[in-house]
């Protein structure tokens, strides 16, 4: 960061180093930013150094430089789930226009409107929808996601649980939660419901209601990534009831 002209200052934070205060200026502008590398370090040590430059660049230009990606492409809007954290970088901001357009979802949840990119996701800025309303921006949205269906997988893990994601763009596989056509799918092998754990940003997991102890057995699994996994999303278990995702009781 230091090295590119679009950052003016960027330091660790003296708490935690995982999180950087940046400056970036645009359009002569400053634009004060908090950015936090953890789960990016994660992801680095499970890559081989050869990809280690390029997967660095990809989330600078996601989460430090997105102010600089500018232009609206209603063909590939997109609404994601994204942790509501996702969202501390932008409090406080000096341009309000330039705060990303979201929603609350549920829990540690939020859908955060994107541009997916070829290479990466940019948040979309309220500057950017053009007058849209936030219902027409949706309806874009989730028509979008519902193109990605055909690219939908598959991987039973044991009788009863299974993870689903968007091959090739795994990152936009917490969106499909919300559209009708992804629960569509679900509903012939999983007649009587489901219960959902995302805790990672980049797959969904499915148990079936069917299954003994189907949320005590998610919890293990939540507990376990959250000990070891980058990319980390939600802690809480969903199910979906009047055509909304909602927190599961604790049980």
């Amino acid at each position: 960061m230091k090295t590119d002209s679009r950052v003016k200052a960027v330091a660790p934070d003296p708490i935690d180093p995982a999180r950087l205060h940046v400056t970036t200026v645009l359009s002569g502008k400053d634009q004060n930013l908090e950015v936090d590398v953890t789960n990016l370090l994660g992801r680095l040590r499970e890559l081989p150094s050869e990809d280690i430059e390029s997967e660095i660049q990809r989330f600078l230009n996601v989460l430090v430089f997105a102010g600089t990606n500018t232009g609206f492409d209603a063909d590939h809007v997109i609404a994601n789930i994204r942790p509501r954290e996702h969202l501390d970088a932008f409090k406080g901001g000096a341009v309000p226009e330039k705060d990303p357009v979201y929603e609350d979802l549920a829990g540690d949840v939020v859908v955060l409107y994107q541009i997916d990119d070829e290479d990466s996701l940019r948040s979309v800025p309220k500057s950017d929808v053009g007058g849209r309303s936030l219902a027409q921006l949706r309806q874009l949205a989730l028509a979008n996601i519902d193109r990605q269906m055909s690219k939908v997988k598959q991987e039973r893990i044991r009788e009863g649980i299974s993870i689903f994601s968007v091959e090739g763009d795994e990152a936009i596989s917490p969106a499909l939660l919300l559209t009708d056509k992804f629960w569509a799918l679900l509903e012939p092998q999983f007649p009587e419901g489901v219960v959902i754990a995302i805790p990672q940003r980049d797959a969904i997991i499915v148990f079936d209601k069917r299954l003994p102890r189907a949320v005590q057995i998610a919890h293990v699994l939540i507990a376990n990534v959250f000990r070891s996994e980058p990319d980390l999303l939600s802690e809480y278990i969903f199910e979906r009831r009047n055509g909304t995702l909602q927190i599961v009781a604790e049980q």
